[in-house]
Order: C-alpha cells, then sequence, then structure tokens
C-alpha cells in the first residue's frame, strides 16, 4: 500500500513538522516515508502515481471499475474486505491450478527428453511411480488449501500477514523438481510450468487506488474478456463488494457516477427520483431510452409508447456482447494476412486515460475533440472489429472503413509525444505509421501530387532534379507568403474559430489552412552542396580550416539530412561554420542523402528500409576509406534525423562513435555567444526557442543547453549568429576513396 500527499502552506517550518509527523506515523506501523524536497522528486511522486492506472495491462486495458465511496473512519475495515475477497479469489484459482495438475498427470503420457547419457531407457521404466508421488504431493497441498479457504474467516489474521501463504513456487513446484528431476524431465516441467501460467491468468484480484481524503475508492478488478469463467467470477466479487460497501454505510456511487453497470445495486428509493423526473421532461422516452430505467418503472411511459418501442425503452445489458479480439483473431483472414494484428495489439493496452490528449497537437479543444491519441486508439480498435466482423461474415472490407482508417492516420504528425505521458507506453506515432504502411500495401492510401512531389523530393539524388525542386519550392514559398498579404484579413475569421473536422477539409478550407501563417522567406537561392561545389557523389568532402587543423585534429561526421541541405540550407551551412569555429575536421557523406525517417513516416516501409540499407553500406565504405581520422562523433542538426539514425548502429561503422546534437557538441567544446546578452533592457529583439518534436538534445535539459549556449536574457539579432559565425574563406578538400593522396580545392572557395 502507498500513500501519496501534498502537504501545503505558508510557513516551511509549520510544512516540515506536519511532514515529518506523517513519516513518523508511517514509521510507527512498519511503514516508511519518502519526502520529495525538490520539484523534481515532485513530479517523480505524482507519476508514480499515475502508473496504477497500467494495472489492468496484462488484460489489455479491460478492467470493471466500481468506485465506491467509504466513511473515512470505516476505509481499514473496507480495505480488509477487499484483502478478505483478494485472499479468497486466489485459494480458488490455487485449487483450480491443482485440478489442471491432476488432469494433466492423469493423462499417464507425460513429455519426456533424453537423457542426460543418451541412454535409450523406456518412459514407463523412467517414470515408475514418480506420477503416482507427484499426483499426492497435488493432492495433499490442495487438501490443505481447501482447508484455508473453508475456514478463511478465522484464518483470516494469519493469510493476511502470510503466516499462512498459498505458494506454487515452494509448495508444488519445488517438490515437484525433487521427483522428476534430470534433464529427461525438462519437457515435464516446462509444461508444468506453462500449466500454472494458464491458470494464474484467469486469477481475478481486486485493486484499489483511491481519493483517502474524501473517500472515494476507484476498485478495479482486471480481467480477460475472451474468459467466460474470469468473467462470472469477476461479478461475483463486484456483488461482494456493492454489499460490503453497504454494510459500512458506504455508497455505490462516486467520482464516476452510477453507470449502467451499477442499476441492479441500486435501491427502489434511489432510482425513484430519477424516474419521476425522466418521465416528466421525457415522457416519450426518447433520451436515451432505457437507460437506469426498470422495465416495472415505466407503467406511464410505456402506456404512451407504441408498441414497437418497447424493447428501446426497456433497454438492459441483458443480451449485451462485444466480441473479443482473442476469440475472432485466430479465425481471421485479414489479420493472419495483413499487418492490422500488429496494428490491434499495439493499442489493446491503452487505458483510455486521456493522459496523452494535452501533449498532442491534433487535439484541439476548440475545433475537434475527435483527433487526441486516445480517441484515435478507441476509432482504431472499432475499425479493427468492423474489418475482422465482415471478414468473418464474409460480406467484403467496405472501402468507407478504409477511408475512415486513412482519416485516423491522417491526423497525426509523428511527433511522438503522446509516449511519454502514456502509463502503458503505446506511441501513436509508431501506430500511424504502421496504419499507413497498412494502407500502401493494401492499395488504399490516396495520391496527393503535392505529398507525392515532396516524396520525390526529399528521396531523389539526381543533382538536375534538386535543383529544379529546390527552385519550385522557393517559388511556391514566396507565392505562399504572397496569399498571406493578400487573404489574411479573409483567412482570419476561419483562424480564430476553426470548425470541427472529420476527413479531408474542403478545398476552400484547405486553402486557408496553406496561407494562413506565412511561410520562411529569404531562403537561399540554392542548396548548401550547390553553394560550396561538393554535389559530387565520387568524392567525400572534408571541411577543415588549414591553418588550425592538421591530419590528427578531431574528425567529425555530419548528416545535414535533406531538409538542412536541400531546403533551410542555411542550416547545413551554419552548421558546418561552427563546426569549422570549434577547429574540427568535418566529413560530410558524399552527395545527397535521406535518413529515411520521411518516408518511415510517410508509411513507404520498404523504400525506408532499401534507403537505410544503402546509407549503412555507403557509410561503412566511408569509414573503411577514411579510418586514418578515427571519426568518434557523428553530429546532427536535425532531430528527425537524429531519431532515425539512432538505428543506425553508427557504433559499427565508427568503432567508439556517438550521435549527438550540433548544440550540445559545441557546448562541450565551451563555445557560446559572449556579449549578446542585452542586461540594459534596450528593447533589442532576443532568441525565441521551439523544442521540435523530435528533440535531438539527449544529453541534458534542452531549455539548459539553450540558455549556456547564448545566455539567460536571450540575444540580440539573429543574423548577429551568422555573421559572427560565418566561414569566410572555407575551402573544402574533396577526398577520392578511390585515390586518397589526389585531393583537389574548391576553385571557388
Amino acid at each position: 500500500m502507498a500513500l501519496f500527499g501534498d502537504i501545503a502552506g505558508d510557513d516551511a517550518d509549520a510544512v516540515a513538522r506536519a511532514t515529518s509527523e506523517v513519516v513518523r506515523i508511517a514509521n510507527s506501523r512498519s511503514g516508511e516515508g519518502f519526502i520529495a524536497i525538490s520539484p523534481e522528486a515532485r513530479k517523480k511522486f505524482w507519476l508514480d502515481r499515475k502508473k496504477t492506472a497500467a494495472i489492468s495491462r496484462h488484460t489489455n486495458a479491460f478492467k470493471i471499475n466500481e468506485d465506491v465511496v467509504i466513511p473515512l473512519r470505516r476505509m481499514a475495515e473496507y480495505t480488509d474486505g477487499i484483502e478478505r475477497i483478494n485472499i479468497e479469489l486466489s485459494l480458488r484459482n490455487k485449487l483450480a491450478l491443482c485440478d489442471a495438475l491432476t488432469e494433466f498427470f492423469a493423462q499417464g503420457n507425460l513429455p519426456l527428453g533424453k537423457p542426460a547419457d543418451a541412454s535409450d531407457i523406456p518412459a514407463t521404466e523412467l517414470l515408475h511411480d514418480r506420477v503416482t508421488q507427484a499426483q499426492a504431493l497435488v493432492m495433499e497441498v490442495r487438501a490443505q488449501w481447501q482447508g484455508w479457504l473453508d475456514d478463511v474467516e478465522a484464518l483470516f489474521p494469519q493469510l493476511q500477514d502470510h503466516s499462512l501463504r498459498a505458494s506454487w513456487k515452494k509448495q508444488l513446484r519445488a517438490p515437484l523438481q525433487d521427483i522428476f528431476t534430470g534433464a529427461e524431465f525438462e519437457p515435464t516441467m516446462l509444461q508444468l510450468g506453462a500449466i500454472q501460467q494458464r491458470v494464474l491468468k484467469g486469477r481475478v484480484w481486486v485493486a484499489l487506488h483511491m481519493h483517502a481524503g474524501d473517500g472515494n475508492v476507484h476498485t478495479n478488478i482486471p480481467v480477460n474478456s475472451d474468459d467466460y469463467e474470469m468473467l462470472q467470477a469477476a461479478h461475483g466479487a463486484v456483488k461482494r463488494i456493492m454489499a460490503l460497501a453497504r454494510s459500512l454505510d458506504g455508497v455505490i456511487s462516486g467520482e464516476h457516477g452510477i453507470g449502467i453497470t451499477k442499476l441492479e445495486f441500486l435501491s427502489e428509493a434511489e432510482l425513484a427520483p430519477f424516474t419521476a423526473y425522466k418521465a416528466k421532461v421525457d415522457p416519450e422516452g426518447r433520451f436515451n431510452k432505457g437507460k437506469l430505467l426498470r422495465n416495472q418503472e415505466l407503467p406511464a411511459l410505456a402506456g404512451r409508447a407504441e408498441k414497437g418501442d418497447l424493447i428501446n425503452i426497456f433497454a438492459d445489458l441483458t443480451n449485451a456482447y462485444t466480441p473479443s479480439f482473442g476469440l475472432m483473431g485466430h479465425e481471421s483472414l485479414i489479420m493472419q494476412q495483413s499487418d492490422i494484428g500488429a496494428i490491434a495489439d499495439s493499442v489493446k493496452d491503452c487505458l483510455r486515460c486521456g493522459k496523452c490528449k494535452p501533449v498532442c497537437s491534433t487535439h484541439v479543444p476548440r475545433a475537434n475533440l475527435l483527433y487526441s491519441p486516445r480517441n484515435k486508439i478507441l476509432a482504431t480498435s472499432l475499425l479493427v472489429e468492423a474489418f475482422l466482423y465482415e471478414e468473418q461474415t464474409r460480406r467484403g472490407i467496405s472501402i468507407k472503413h478504409w477511408e475512415e482508417f486513412e482519416d485516423v492516420a491522417d491526423h497525426c504528425t509523428v511527433c511522438h509525444k503522446c509516449l511519454s505521458p502514456c502509463p502503458v507506453k503505446i506511441d501513436f506515432g509508431d501506430v500511424t505509421m504502421n496504419m499507413r504502411n497498412l494502407l500502401r500495401k493494401m492499395g488504399k492510401k490516396s495520391w496527393r501530387p503535392l505529398a507525392a512531389f515532396q516524396a520525390w523530393f526529399i528521396g531523389t539524388q539526381s543533382v538536375g532534379g534538386i535543383h529544379f525542386a529546390h527552385a519550385m519550392t522557393n517559388l511556391s514559398f514566396k507565392g505562399q507568403r504572397l496569399g498571406n498579404r493578400l487573404l489574411s484579413l479573409v483567412a482570419r475569421r476561419q483562424t480564430g474559430a476553426p470548425p470541427a473536422t472529420v476527413g479531408t477539409a474542403p478545398i476552400k478550407e484547405q486553402v486557408i489552412h496553406f496561407i494562413n501563417k506565412k511561410m520562411p522567406g529569404g531562403l537561399p537561392k540554392k542548396t548548401s552542396r550547390a553553394l560550396m561545389d561538393i554535389e559530387d557523389p565520387d568524392y567525400v568532402p572534408i571541411i577543415r580550416n588549414p591553418k588550425t587543423t592538421t591530419a590528427d585534429t578531431e574528425a567529425v561526421f555530419y548528416f545535414p539530412g535533406c531538409g538542412s541541405e536541400r531546403l533551410f540550407s542555411q542550416v547545413g551551412l551554419a552548421t558546418q561554420a561552427m563546426l569549422w569555429h570549434a577547429g574540427v575536421q568535418t566529413v560530410l557523406p558524399p552527395g545527397y542523402l535521406c535518413c529515411g525517417y520521411p518516408q518511415r513516416g510517410n508509411g513507404q516501409f520498404d523504400k525506408a528500409e532499401k534507403m537505410i540499407t544503402d546509407n549503412r553500406v555507403l557509410f561503412h565504405r566511408v569509414a573503411n576509406t577514411l579510418n586514418y581520422l578515427e571519426i568518434k562523433t557523428v553530429v546532427v542538426s536535425c532531430g528527425t534525423c537524429y531519431d532515425q539514425l539512432q538505428g543506425y548502429k553508427f557504433e559499427e561503422i565508427f568503432p567508439g562513435s556517438r550521435i549527438i546534437d550540433i548544440h550540445e557538441y559545441l557546448l562541450e567544446k565551451g563555445i557560446t555567444l559572449p556579449g549578446v546578452n542585452d542586461p540594459a533592457g534596450n528593447g533589442q529583439p532576443g532568441y525565441l526557442y521551439h523544442e521540435p518534436c523530435h528533440n535531438p538534445m539527449q544529453q541534458g535539459d534542452s531549455m539548459k543547453t539553450v540558455k549556456a549556449l547564448v545566455g539567460d536574457k536571450g540575444a540580440q539579432k539573429r543574423p548577429l549568429l551568422w555573421r559572427e559565425r560565418q566561414p569566410g574563406g572555407v575551402a573544402p578538400r574533396c577526398v577520392d576513396p578511390g585515390a586518397l593522396s589526389q585531393g583537389r580545392r574548391n576553385p571557388q572557395g
């Protein structure tokens, strides 16, 4: 049991005394107390509290949640009552294990392995009387456990403090290992372990997490929806829990309301006010027909309803049924022939807690509530169920289902921010990429011209094609900025109050979305490689200052990525300039390359894998050619590239190397911007730091890194950074991998 609490006050000394008293009370009752003395520790404490919601992970997030409210003075009685229920459920599960073991031994033919001495000993001689000994052991242990269950009321204190403990490992497994000892009986012991795991999977227990201060108790029972006996045991536990709460002067409606599952436990007196109100405001039963109403409470409504409406009015849960993925997955062809089974499995642990919503960029409450990761997981699960149903009934998969599937996949920026707050660690960015890959493989992914052009631009290695695409992109940026100036007033109404969206937006709205924010201006007219004349893919560029470096100077491998050298080439140039000033040799990949993440993010897994393999082969060739440089550092200036390159295994390509972001590398070198702070506060603009979705700063807190580089008070105008760090006379030396001794200098400098 763990208790988390905040103790707050205006007097720090009084807070400290109160906190110490709480710890003293815990220590006096065989407990331990821990005090969070820093904001970071406090945050970690509450994060641990949030993780208690992950209790149902092992049952695919299916649980019965029946919160009740117990008077504080009787809370101890309630927890003792729940503990007794758990002990009884555990003992029943142990008895079921004994029955399963007895059935196993009764079959006679136990799985056997080859004896250690490789001699051929008949199975009957090997087993001899071992089966009889095992059966006697199981019967003896079962009788003991049954006796504890029969006398649980008197033995409860000993069972609660573990003076008496039903243990599979000590009372059954260890003696069975003594009986079935030797290599020939390893298959038998493995089978016994598998039986124990199968039976344990059906064990029911009740877990509590609560608001200790107000008596509201979340009573959770994780269950597997495809295990009928487990469900029945769970429903039986619910009945006992409700009776226990009533007996302690508690109520069965808590923070999460009444709910249709609690209807059978409500008294007539408790339902009467609601029934009367329902009859008054909704006499025809049009709103939520039959919900929280019993048949005998509806004479007035039934009299006014048409005969065909009676079934709807008197709806209850008697015939409710939800198909289980566990039951349908084995016989469904679509689960076997596509990746949809893996997608369903990747979201099955979702707890529906909604902790992902605040960090999601596609969850916009003022415009649409449908596209948070939680809601997209719900939608995905429903669509998978629809696929399975139509496949099983042989109706054929509806095109509409694929359209909805694509709609869910389209509403994700693949930023992976939902992973951190998720208590069961579901990354819907990865789920989205798998969904897009499935759509592509099934031929259901929509073709969009601009997206296709973008994919070609960042994936091609053709120098002429890149120049053409760069010019067209620059032209489109200028057109977008012009459209923003001309139509910003027209777009303001929509951008101020975004309309709710489902599916693809109409053309008008797409145009407004396109022009409502200005794209960057003043971009270089050429790519960074074109500006430096290092586009030839047959050469490996090495950029260094001949005045301050030698062949023995530290060398780094810089991977610019498609964005930093094809489109926003000032980023690649600035990075190379800073490495120049850091006094290191900078090795660049030969030719234009892409890390493969854009293709993977778009669901083109096969293309991404080919690109990754080709790149790794090329990098191995570079490493072998330039092994005299002993490269130990791979530098990136793009968070997306960092995310993808972590899977390249650079430590094997450049032995002992590491990947690091350019900013953290500069900080290691002690390079900062002195004198750019504006302590006088003369109103000059400073730097605005926006942490990217794929944050490449992994050595420490990114904001602390930025402050260490540019100071706490910000810097002056951004162009100063470029002017102060401009490489000036950088003269890249291009090395032919086939003839290292034949270098050529860039004639253009």
